[in-house]
């Protein structure tokens, strides 16, 4: 929110400003000026966690630097009545910063309405005669696909694929290592689709594939794809700690082990070959069940109105 642009450019007199926070965390200052100067609620939807995320992001350590980032945080958390965030985790961090554990709540993202369970439907980029392992986003090195190719190593005689559907700035250095492993006839690069046509490659897919590098922040992380994932009923192969993992544990939606642990998501892997269909579509059913639990857009929106006094003719 922009307080100085929706002042100059619409005579509408807000009752309430939303601000959903994304990186950089600065977006957040006009909102919380305005709501100051309207003296009206202000809410704040947290996605990405500062200063954390400046760390590990751009390597900046400097104490001076980050304690002047950490100073600008807490006068928005301060000034904000409430705070939604899209991970439990991020509550405890958020609260060690001496923010009222009260005025904070878990809200989740949850899935458009198009990614739902789909009957197979034959995918040109996808081939059926193979054991699809799919994964679908960012192509970065904070996903930590580098492990792939270790895991790819051992499948070179089985009937696996590795679909990576998706670009990202890593995209072409991880190509070229994935060839000099020679293990590139076991993957298959798919550019960027529409986020509408996702659901008949996951569809198409036997596994999908979650993952991020180690680190303590996304620890605290749960990768959107994850609500996409379980929208689509599908079993989850994951190389992945934390918040994340335990999810799909508790959902008992796949198999998970920690990043970096080559072994164990190799014998995940071989383990999910070896189920029988029905095995992986009960897990799948799981996923669903848990996301229509936890995650579903109508239930999560329903929620978030609670926290809002709508008012009849007026703008919310």
């Amino acid at each position: 929110v922009s307080g100085y642009f929706w002042k100059l450019f619409t005579k509408i007199k807000a009752d309430y400003v939303f601000i959903f926070e994304v990186s950089p965390m600065t977006q957040a200052l006009p909102g919380v000026w305005y709501a100051k100067k309207r003296k009206i609620p202000c809410y704040l939807y947290v996605q990405d966690l500062w200063p954390e995320n400046v760390e590990i992001v751009t390597g900046i350590s400097n104490k001076t630097i980050i304690g002047s980032i950490g100073r600008m945080v807490d006068y928005i958390y301060r000034n904000c009545d409430k705070i939604f965030t899209t991970s439990r985790s991020f509550i405890a961090s958020i609260s060690a910063r001496g923010i009222e554990r009260d005025k904070l709540e878990f809200w989740p993202q949850y899935a458009e309405e198009f990614y739902k369970p789909l009957n197979y439907v034959e995918v040109p980029e996808i081939d059926s005669r193979k054991f699809n392992v799919t994964f679908t986003g960012n192509v970065g090195q904070a996903q930590g696909l580098d492990i792939l190719i270790e895991v790819a190593k051992e499948f070179i005689n089985e009937n696996v694929k590795f679909n990576l559907i998706g670009d990202g700035r890593y995209k072409e250095e991880l190509i070229i290592k994935v060839k000099n492993a020679g293990v590139i006839d076991l993957f298959n690069f798919i550019p960027r689709q529409e986020p509408t046509h996702i659901p008949k490659y996951l569809a198409a897919s036997q596994v999908v594939f979650l993952s991020l590098s180690k680190n303590k922040l996304f620890e605290m992380t749960i990768p959107a794809k994850l609500q996409s994932y379980f929208a689509c009923g599908k079993p989850v192969l994951a190389s992945i700690s934390g918040e994340s993992a335990s999810i799909i544990k508790e959902a008992n939606a796949g198999y998970v082990s920690e990043p970096g642990g080559v072994e164990e998501l190799v014998n995940n892997l071989k383990t999910m070959l070896k189920l029988t269909n029905e095995e992986l579509s009960e897990l799948g059913r799981n996923a669903r069940k848990y996301y229509l639990e936890h995650f579903e857009k109508n239930m999560l929106l329903n929620d978030m109105d609670k926290h809002f006094e709508l008012k009849e003719n007026k703008y919310v």
